[in-house]
Order: structure tokens, then C-alpha cells, then sequence
């Protein structure tokens, strides 16, 4: 089949596991043997657009006819078995939808975050979880100035949210939405998404070229290092007789994440960011990985890069965690944000043979649940049923 992979990529400064979600799918399609054409837009081309483009975002976020027109350009000059959208914030206008809708072509949106109902994308405030946006208007967005603490910046993402919610531009323009755990099902619905609109694809994680060997010799988290990643908990958790506890990774906390990890010596070291090769060869000889997330994560690709390793992961007990950890199976949980919790977890699993029974299962669990195989049968039945269900309009 014929699929327009439509996707706004994030800054390269901002590295974002979506863009590499989006291109592992890419090349997975057409691996297969399908074609698959790019709508791409880049937030790095913001920089260099002039003073009167720069003016339009806000208002682009909302509605563009130029998008929409440049839409139907692309769909009239071939024909699309399926749109499939990732991101389209800032730089791509939900007024494609309506070019979609227009030609008849399927549309299926995977929901990478929660900017549908928040605008931060996180459903998290001041370090805390929040829903205040979820089913009302979202002033309170606009109040807490939500996205970059401004609400200069807030304020468009809060008129699409209320807009798009009040047209029900998303509810009519997409044909189904791709979650990748029944905790992001369940907060979709509650928004006013339809369930039946709704399908579970976890993300997938290609096959590793080596599985860990032995029982690995140290902690490791990888990931940015920001408020929401919760690095500072685990930080006050840490105690140098688990032994060393590498932290890989970079972002706005670095410094004070590293000012707080003086006290710990030696026993925690910051290796910066990495490549996804040199990445792989430390979760390689990882005893486990922890993910510390104060975040309603969508999914936690981290961990099951982890777990294709055949590595255990220690996680929050909170949104989407549970659904990939077991306590004391694959890993172990802890209550979010609770130092003395987490620290308990890491007790466990620091066991050498603990760490080995787990990093098995994990392994299974991998192989079951999280190859490029499963994945591309998963996406290609949703495409084929939205294909099948497009001669019957939604009202």
C-alpha cells in the first residue's frame, strides 16, 4: 500500500524519541515492501524564517489554509491508500484534516503525547500530575502558563485544545488513533475521544545485536535530564553500596543534577549525551536500568530497549510503567516521586541473581511483545481496517 507519513520533527537540539520512532517505522514499512511518501516539517527551519512567518505560528497552530492547501496539492498529485500523522506541532495545522476528509483518504494519528488535552504534553504541573484540562476548557493552562512557563507561549496551544475541542476536529478527522498502553486509552476517552476510535500498538525496538551476558556491573538511567525525568529522586535514593550508577544523557538539569550527586563521590557519573551506538554498548553491561519518570509517560522506550537487551528496569508504579513492569518479575516498582521506595527497588534488584532472573523474563517478554514483527503486523491491520471502514462516513 500507498501510506503519506505526515510528521513535524522535533529541534535537533531537543532530541525526541518520536523522530526516531517515526523513521524505525518508516523503514519498517517499507522493508515490507509498502511505499511510503514523507509530508515532513522541521522546527530547526523556525530560526531562519523571517519576522512575518514567525508572526503566523501562533495562529498556525490553530487553522492554516496554506497547510490545508498544501494538503490537497500532495493528495491530488497521487493517489494514498492512508495519511498516517505523528507530530504536528507547530509547524503542520489539524486544517489538513479537513483536505483528508476532502479526498477520502484514511487518516490514522498515533498519540505520541497528550498535547490534544494539555499543553504542556504531559499532563504534569509543578512536578505533579495534573488533569485540570482534560474535560473543561483549558484556561487552566493559560492561568499556570503551562508550555515554558509563559503564557505568551501557552496561548495558542490553548486555543487549538479549546478550539479542536469544541469542532471536534480531531473526534472527525481522524479515521483511528494509535495509543501504546490502556493507561493513554483511558485518559483519550475520558478527553472525549470515542474508545472504538482508539487501537493499542506499543512502540517496537529492533533486534539487538547482542543480548547482555552475566549479570551486568552497574545502574544506568538514559534519558534527557529535565524536571519530568525525575533524575533528582533517583539522585536522593542512590547509596554507593549499590556500587556505580551512570547516568547518560544531558539537558537544562545537568548541573544541578550534578551538584546534588557530589555528595554520593564517585559512586554516580555523568557520561553526557551519547550516540544510540555507544548508548547500546552501556545498556549492554547495565545490571539494570531505572526509569525515574515523574511524567504520565505515553511509553517507556527506554525500558524496552532495556528489555531486548535482556536487561530488568526499575520504574514508577504510575500511567503506563505497570503495564511493562511486573514487580518482581521483569523488574521492579516504586511509588512515584517516594526516594525511600525507589531505593528499596534498587536493593532488589542489585542482587546479582535477582538481576539475572529478571533479565531473562524481560528478555521473553521482548521477544513476545516488542519485535519489529509484531509491531508491522499490528500497524498494517489497523491500516487495513480503516481502509475497509472509509466507505462509511462519521457523523
Amino acid at each position: 500500500m500507498r501510506v503519506l507519513l505526515v510528521h513535524n520533527r522535533y529541534r535537533s537540539d531537543h532530541p525526541s524519541g518520536e523522530d526516531t520512532v517515526v523513521e524505525q517505522e518508516r523503514r519498517l514499512l517499507e522493508g515490507a515492501g509498502h511505499e511510503v511518501v514523507e509530508y515532513t516539517r522541521r522546527s530547526d527551519d523556525i530560526a531562519s524564517m523571517p519576522a512575518t512567518r514567525k508572526a503566523e505560528l501562533p495562529l498556525r497552530v490553530t487553522w492554516s489554509l496554506q497547510d490545508q492547501a498544501a494538503m490537497h496539492a500532495v493528495l491530488s498529485k497521487q493517489p494514498f491508500d492512508v495519511i498516517h500523522l505523528h507530530n504536528s506541532f507547530p509547524l503542520i495545522s489539524p486544517s489538513i484534516l479537513t483536505s483528508a476528509r476532502q479526498m477520502s483518504v484514511p487518516v490514522v494519528v498515533t498519540l505520541h503525547n497528550y498535547r490534544l488535552v494539555c499543553a504542556a504534553g504531559t499532563l504534569l504541573r509543578d512536578g505533579q500530575p495534573c488533569f485540570k484540562c482534560l474535560n473543561g476548557p483549558p484556561t487552566p493552562a493559560l492561568v499556570h502558563a503551562c508550555y515554558r512557563n509563559s503564557r505568551l507561549a501557552t496561548a495558542p496551544l490553548a486555543l487549538s485544545i479549546g478550539t479542536h475541542r469544541a469542532l471536534r476536529t480531531w473526534q472527525r478527522g481522524v479515521d483511528r488513533f494509535i495509543v501504546m498502553s490502556n493507561f493513554a486509552r483511558g485518559i483519550m476517552t475520558q478527553a472525549g475521544i470515542p474508545a472504538e476510535q482508539i487501537s493499542i500498538k506499543p512502540h517496537f525496538i529492533p533486534a539487538p545485536a547482542q543480548v547482555r551476558a552475566g549479570t551486568g556491573s552497574y545502574g544506568l538511567y538514559l534519558g534527557r535530564l529535565s524536571v519530568e525525568k525525575g533524575v533528582s529522586t533517583l539522585i536522593k535514593a542512590w547509596d554507593s553500596s549499590l556500587g556505580t550508577l551512570m547516568i547518560a544523557g544531558d539537558g537544562p538539569l545537568r548541573r544541578e543534577l550534578e551538584e546534588e550527586a557530589a555528595e554520593h563521590g564517585s559512586s554516580i557519573r555523568f557520561v553526557g549525551s551519547l550516540d544510540r551506538a555507544d548508548a547500546l554498548d552501556l545498556l549492554l553491561n547495565a545490571r539494570y536500568l531505572v526509569n525515574p519518570s515523574r511524567a504520565f509517560e505515553t511509553f517507556g522506550l527506554s525500558v524496552v530497549e532495556a528489555f531486548a537487551h535482556g536487561v530488568p528496569a526499575v520504574v514508577p508504579s504510575q500511567g503506563v510503567f505497570p503495564e511493562l513492569v511486573r514487580d518482581g518479575e521483569n523488574g521492579f516498582t516504586f511509588e512515584p516521586g517516594n526516594a525511600l521506595s525507589l531505593r528499596a527497588a534498587l536493593l532488589k534488584i542489585n542482587d546479582p541473581a535477582v538481576s539475572l532472573r529478571t533479565g531473562a523474563i524481560a528478555r521473553q517478554d521482548y521477544l513476545s511483545l516488542f519485535t519489529p514483527a509484531s509491531n508491522l503486523s499490528a500497524l498494517v491491520a489497523i491500516y487495513d481496517d480503516v481502509i475497509a471502514r472509509k466507505g462509511s462516513p462519521r457523523a
